[in-house]
């Protein structure tokens, strides 16, 4: 970035709505807001509230009914959640002036849900989510902009790793494939001789024939290459012992006896590959033809045109599942990132974009905010240095030794990373206490709407109040943040005459190593290059298992380095055997450069990179954070909007979900927007969900949404469950990324940018 030491990646990613951003004025009643904030001041407005409540309800419904007969709606709904098309064909069957019930409302709180979404989110999913990478060029045009003549360029139909998983363990059943199932250790066990170590148990002596065969399955070799291989050395007297030590030991938890998926985007060609390497012929046959099977009716799905045709391809696919292997074709109703579905979509919008330098020296005004976050990920590497360090002196004085087993320290260390007083939790507190003296917000007045500083003037606060010369680890040196154009069109950007605003900063992590971020790229290669370029040491990257929170095959990391390790904790699908290090084969010694984890082969790794992963956790999201109790003002350096208008409370304070009835609750919202001064589009988010959701206060249907957020939320936690609402920005007026019919949609820049320093010794 010009003018600072930080270095912005040439790639990035613009993230966007797949539907126009002035969608969402569809469910809006503005003239019904103004006769309700009239009657607000004048008691004696009640009977117009009455009559434009009424007429409002019925421009509703047939807004509903319009968006619910768009094809491209229904589609995009298709693919998300097919289980609300019965919300949206009840809309339609019923038609734009259905009597006004329980059920309506309901149905059109669905359709709302998922139309804000599509018209507002940046969310990379679908073809109502799509991405494109762009390059930087800092002597280039502000933003150079090439849209084609469609939404979508490319697209991308996987499946979800447990439909594949599903297929997996039903094509292991057939008697014919078990000599050719594949067989490993599970990747946190070690064998040291006949002795099994396991992580979190004491240790377990097998008999020599089983240590024998442990000792084999090393996640290369197949059930049949074992069998013939210890009973030709005498090991087993004949095959059928060998499956039966194989069966058992699978049982006990110390083997993974089946075609083992990793839990990434490249497992449907992992399992062909297996399948392709069946020796018997009619058994290879036969698995690749159920295999083929499902994959059939997924093209039939990737290729369907129109929502009846997708719908209907999907039912397919689901039944062909269902009867495949038995199980449900959907899960997890409800749940964020829980891959319901049997496959989803990826796009890549038909767009092309190039940054120029003016957009890079805009962004100078992260400066200060980028040198804080170095500062917390040295506190946390500090805080949780000091705590392991006395967890490792405690076990090697109980062991009588230097040396201490990994698996023992990383057992007592979860309390650390996942217990209610963790280290990082002072150090997260304290950045946020100096956050809120550098910007002065104790000192700021009730109704103050924004702050300015310069980022020469911010910049010289951060250094002051966060003082550090070196980030904590070595993924630390890695942020990612998410920055919104605000311009009215593409012209207006050419002339200079737009805003940045930070949406999220994503600190001490590298949001592209996500996998299906490399969908769209014409080098993905480059990428992983680029990233091994930055952080050239050996990571630790951990194996996660199956449910692990948030954790998908469409996220997955990829962006591997040579030298870089996956540590086994726990049993875990699709461990690389080439790069496995199970917790059980390091020990940690206290050396002049602090604690390390040394591996048999003399590798080694400083103990904070060992648990890198976990200390990112806890440095992640610490901005959304930041702000004053009750109201922050938007902070602006220069021409970046560093932090949108912000306020928090909590649900009983704002009393929203007390209040019944739809046109009562229209009233209630606006009265309290009124009190508080908020603007009519904001994002609000309850500390019981992950995600926020959007708001016009002009729109009834809007406002139900949020009463209804409001009762779920105080259901789960009380009334003291806190409220955060943050002003819109920018909205459907900034919205600069056009399509080829002119149509204008929200969008993101996501950034990776890097710290100059490699990571320091607390």
């Amino acid at each position: 970035m010009p003018g600072t030491t930080w270095n912005v990646w040439r790639h990035t990613l613009v993230r966007s709505a797949g539907f126009p951003a002035d969608g969402v004025a569809a469910f809006c009643a503005p003239e019904l807001a103004r006769t309700v904030d009239r009657y607000l001041e004048d008691a004696d407005e009640a009977a117009r509230v009455d009559t434009a409540f009424a007429d409002a309800m019925t421009r509703l419904g047939r807004a509903v009914h319009d968006v619910c007969a768009d094809p491209l709606f229904r589609q995009a709904v298709t693919w998300q959640n097919p289980g609300a098309l019965s919300s949206v064909a009840g809309v339609l069957r019923d038609g734009p002036a259905a009597r006004r019930n329980e059920r309506r409302r309901r149905r059109e709180e669905i359709v709302a849900k998922y139309w804000q979404r599509y018209c507002t989110k940046n969310d990379t999913i679908g073809f109502f989510g799509p991405m494109c990478w762009s390059t930087v060029d800092n002597g280039g045009p502000r933003l150079e902009v090439r849209h084609g003549p469609a939404l979508v360029r490319d697209t991308a139909v996987h499946f979800e790793w447990w439909a594949l998983d599903a297929l997996a363990a039903h094509l292991a059943t057939d008697e014919r494939l078990r000599p050719w199932l594949p067989v490993a250790r599970q990747p946190q066990l070690r064998l040291d001789g006949r002795r099994l170590v396991w992580p979190n148990r004491p240790p377990q002596d097998l008999p020599a024939g089983a240590a024998e065969l442990v000792a084999r399955c090393d996640g290369r070799r197949r059930a049949g290459e074992l069998a013939a291989g210890l009973t030709a050395a005498g090991t087993f007297r004949r095959p059928a012992d060998v499956y039966a030590q194989l069966d058992e030991l699978a049982a006990a938890g110390i083997l993974r006896l089946g075609f083992d998926l990793p839990m990434d985007l490249g497992a449907e060609r992992l399992l062909r590959e297996q399948l392709d390497g069946i020796g018997d012929a009619e058994a290879r046959e036969w698995a690749l033809a159920t295999m083929d099977r499902l994959c059939d009716a997924r093209d039939a799905v990737a290729a369907a045109d129109g929502p009846d045709e997708l719908a209907n391809s999907m039912a397919v696919l689901e039944d062909t599942f269902t009867r495949i292997t038995g199980q449900d074709a959907r899960r997890r109703p409800g749940e964020t990132y829980a891959g319901r579905t049997l496959c989803h979509l990826d796009s890549v919008r038909d767009l092309d974009v190039t940054v120029g330098g003016d957009v890079l020296a805009r962004l100078a005004g992260l400066a200060p905010l980028l040198q804080s976050a170095r500062w917390l990920s040295a506190g946390i590497a500090a805080a949780y240095t000091a705590a392991l360090t006395e967890l490792y002196r405690e076990l090697a004085a109980d062991a009588g030794g230097a040396e201490v087993p990994l698996r023992e320290l990383w057992f007592m260390a979860q309390a650390l990373v996942f217990g209610d007083e963790r280290p990082a939790d002072p150090v997260v507190a304290d950045f946020l206490r100096r956050w809120t003296a550098v910007l002065g917000l104790e000192d700021v007045g009730p109704g103050t709407a924004e702050l300015r500083f310069t980022a020469e003037e911010l910049g010289a606060r951060a250094a002051e109040a966060f003082p550090a010369d070196r980030p904590g680890w070595s993924e630390a040196r890695v942020h990612s943040p998410d920055v919104h154009l605000c311009a009215t069109d593409a012209e207006a950007l050419a002339r200079g005459d737009y805003t940045l605003v930070l949406g999220e900063l994503h600190i001490a992590s590298a949001a592209f190593d996500t996998q299906f971020f490399a969908l769209g790229h014409p080098a993905p290669q480059v990428l992983r290059e680029a990233l091994a370029a930055d952080l050239p040491d050996s990571r630790v990257r951990l194996l996660l298992p199956h449910d692990w929170p948030r954790h998908c095959s469409r996220n997955a990391y990829w962006m591997n380095g040579p030298h870089d390790v996956e540590l086994g904790f726990v049993p875990a699908p699709g461990a690389d055997p080439d790069r496995l290090v199970p917790v059980t084969a390091l020990t940690v010694t206290d050396t002049p450069d602090g604690l390390v984890a040394r591996a048999e082969d003399g590798r080694q790794w400083p103990i904070l990179e060992v648990f890198a992963n976990m200390l990112g956790l806890q440095a992640f999201d610490t901005w959304k954070l930041a702000g004053a109790d009750g109201h922050t003002p938007r902070i602006t350096v220069d021409d970046l909007v560093l932090v949108r208008r912000t306020w928090r409370s909590t649900i009983g304070a704002g009393g929203l979900a007390d209040v019944t009835g739809e046109q009562q609750r229209f009233v209630a919202a606006r009265r309290w927007r009124r009190a508080e001064d908020m603007p009519e589009q904001v994002y609000v988010r309850v500390a019981t969900d992950i995600k926020p959701q959007f708001v016009d206060f002009t729109s009834p249907v809007y406002v139900r949404l949020l009463c209804t957020m409001l009762r779920g939320a105080r259901a789960k936690g009380g009334d003291d469950v806190e409220v955060i609402v943050t002003e819109a920005l920018p909205t459907a007026e900034h919205a600069w990324l056009a399509d080829g019919q002119g149509r204008r949609y929200s969008s993101e820049l996501r950034l990776q940018i890097i710290d100059p320093e490699p990571p320091g010794r607390p």
